[in-house]
């Protein structure tokens, strides 16, 4: 029998071209972030509108529901599971980061910063834990949540756009294309500075993983310029997890030549992300309302959703756990300004993911 999962049961709206199960209840303005749970198949959003929910996705009978919500005093700007699956951090513009403790639907706040906060990120370490929150301030502090104020604090070159952890590796990005590495055994200390590939602003980070080990290599970075760079930090040398890493190198996506024109629309790269389970694979999700999958070790394009783009950015993108499932997020992004703003709202959608590896030999089509 068919997963009704992913069947939609009404005609196709203009906002949604590709058909995909929408989620219920999405919230008012620009999503900022979706994350599966890592146990089990509930979905988080955050968003401009100052709200984050959590969604049940029951996969054989196709039945979404919104199960709750919190909120801050402004936009919330990320949010990230607790690797129970029982609670959910917060960053927001509000300057606090909270936690939501989702069987109780209670939220509070854990962390303070002096300018919004733009990521926030659980540390999960065999000799401790913590929250790492990144912000405008120019500071990454890292809390225990049961104290009031920050166990470390860094002062950062620039304002954090982003960061990504895979311990024992955390990686942010800041304005001014600042990629900084922090070690996260025995205690967070810095570890080195990135010097990218990439010549404009970054907008998102994503850390792989060994094949077969499961270590940090290395991380994508995504920029405003329609291009990804696969950066490994250590040169070819064994990299703080221990396994061996590559050569780095950069790719053109998300990028439109209109028929009869010479001149090519280039799009934001919004978000990167690795599959869970085949790690050298991941999505990048554009601007330009496309979301496309490649593989990092053959070096080549997979699949990219249909050429009917979606009229929306998309915003946000996330793999459930078994990497059977790929959500999506769309809302327009303002890159354009208020006089291109429309009514098409923010949507979130699922569809079913079946990439595998490539059988082709590294070095073809970026």
């Amino acid at each position: 029998m068919k997963n009704k999962m992913f069947t939609s049961t009404s005609a196709a709206s203009a906002a949604n071209p590709l058909k995909d199960r929408e989620l219920p209840s999405a919230p008012a303005d620009g999503i900022s972030h979706i994350e599966f749970s890592p146990k089990a198949d509930h979905l988080i959003g955050s968003s401009w509108d100052g709200t984050v929910r959590c969604w049940d996705i029951q996969k054989q009978t196709g039945v979404t529901n919104l199960v709750c919500q919190q909120s801050h005093d402004g936009p919330i700007l990320d949010c990230t599971w607790h690797p129970d699956g029982d609670k959910v951090f917060t960053a927001s513009a509000d300057k606090t980061a909270k936690l939501w403790d989702l069987s109780s639907n209670q939220a509070m706040a854990v962390a303070q910063h002096d300018a919004p906060i733009k990521s926030v990120k659980w540390i999960q370490a065999p000799g401790y834990q913590c929250l790492m929150t990144g912000s405008w301030d120019k500071t990454l502090k890292f809390w225990d949540t049961r104290q009031a104020q920050p166990v470390l604090s860094f002062q950062l070159p620039e304002r954090c756009y982003g960061a990504d952890v895979v311990y024992p590796l955390a990686v942010v990005i800041t304005a001014s294309k600042g990629v900084l590495c922090y070690r996260l055994d025995n205690q967070p200390t810095f570890y080195k500075n990135i010097d990218t590939m990439l010549n404009h602003q970054l907008r998102c980070v994503s850390i792989c993983r060994d094949k077969n080990s499961g270590d940090p290599i290395g991380m994508a970075l995504g920029c405003i310029e329609g291009r990804v760079a696969i950066e490994y930090p250590d040169g070819g040398q064994k990299t703080i997890g221990g396994a061996k890493d590559t050569s780095s190198f950069q790719f053109k996506c998300h990028r439109q030549t209109e028929s009869n024109s010479s001149f090519q629309d280039i799009y934001s790269v919004h978000c990167v992300k690795f599959h869970p389970v085949h790690r050298g694979l991941f999505v990048t999700c554009g601007a330009d309302g496309l979301f496309t999958f490649w593989d990092k070790d053959a070096r080549v394009k997979l699949t990219q959703s249909p050429s009917q783009r979606q009229p929306l950015p998309v915003t946000s993108g996330t793999f459930s756990q078994q990497g059977d499932m790929f959500a999506y997020a769309t809302g327009y992004d303002w890159a354009k300004g208020h006089a291109h703003a429309n009514q098409l709202g923010s949507h979130i959608y699922i569809r079913p993911c079946d990439i595998t590896p490539s059988t082709s030999a590294k070095g073809g089509r970026k």
